[in-house]
């Protein structure tokens, strides 16, 4: 895609800063678009910095644009403007210049430049005519409309016959000639749509952080450790009364080696910095926290 005409994106932030914003050129995608955002620090965060501050067009191919209309437009409306006036020919865009450049100018927003193609008969334009002179000597030799005796057209004065013309008219002088309404009706096709989905191209790119995130990979799962082994209690007394008291012993045991571990001493660190419990529970918390750890003693019981 050639540049038919270009724009000047800005981030509000820059430009309270005094940074420069970024030429850019139409018609365009979005992929470009958004790399041009990101230039600009524009993104999804902050959608509201975003401006359009101006816009040029090329020197051997201009497009003289009403300022304010572009401003005032949107992205995908001035892409789909430019993709429109990119199928112009020389004379074609000379026209729809003085078209746009005169001081009765027809079109109030880009909708109506956008359906001009569908015009280019609406108007008659004389690009080499920028004078009354010119004009009166179109008309009085050119146009094949005064028939009257070569005698007598030396007797006219061709300014004043031009400007007389031009008054009847309605025609206007502009700096890519001399411009009037040849009395076709104006079609109306897009201004008012929806601009078509092939040219809509105005999408904020995902903020720089959320970027990032998409670019890692996720971690595998880690394997699932296997549950470890019940130790089974053995026993050697001869009675019950012999168990019960080598139970109660292998408790004692455990309970003491549990109270003097470093590892029950990181866990009331830990405990300190939430609500107190009493001592049952503090109990309580202790064996089932021994049995989590493994603890050798407690397994034998």
């Amino acid at each position: 895609m050639s540049e038919v005409f270009s724009i000047l994106l800005h981030n509000r932030q820059r430009y309270e800063q005094g940074k420069e914003g970024l030429w850019f050129s139409l018609p365009t995608t979005t992929e470009k678009l958004q790399e041009a955002l990101r230039e600009i620090g524009i993104s999804a965060d902050n959608p509201q910095d975003f401006f359009l501050y101006d816009y040029r067009s090329p020197q051997e191919r201009p497009v003289k644009l009403p300022r304010d209309l572009v401003l005032s437009a949107d992205v995908d409306e001035l892409n789909f403007l430019a993709a429109r006036l990119e199928k112009l020919d020389a004379t074609e865009l000379t026209e729809l210049n003085a078209a746009l450049t005169s001081p009765q100018s027809d079109f109030h927003n880009i909708g109506q430049i956008i359906d001009y193609p569908e015009n280019v008969d609406f108007y008659v334009h004389l690009p080499d005519v920028t004078g009354t002179g010119q004009l009166g000597d179109y008309y009085l030799n050119r146009s094949g409309m005064v028939d009257m005796p070569e005698e007598w057209k030396a007797g006219i004065f061709l300014p004043r016959f031009g400007l007389h013309i031009a008054n009847t008219e309605h025609g206007v002088f502009t700096d890519y000639g001399y411009l009037v309404k040849s009395g076709d009706e104006w079609q109306r096709v897009h201004e008012g749509q929806p601009v078509p989905e092939e040219y809509r191209v105005m999408a904020y790119p995902a903020p720089e952080i959320l970027r990032e995130e998409s670019k890692v990979q996720p971690e595998a799962a880690a394997p699932t450790k296997a549950p470890q082994p019940v130790t089974p209690i053995l026993l050697n007394g001869q009675n019950s009364a012999e168990r019960m008291k080598e139970i109660t012993d292998r408790l004692e045991t455990g309970t003491q080696e549990l109270f003097e571990s470093e590892r029950y001493k990181a866990y009331l660190t830990t405990m300190s910095k939430f609500h107190s419990y009493s001592f049952n529970n503090t109990l309580l918390i202790a064996i089932t926290f021994i049995r989590e750890m493994g603890s050798p003693d407690y397994c034998k019981l």
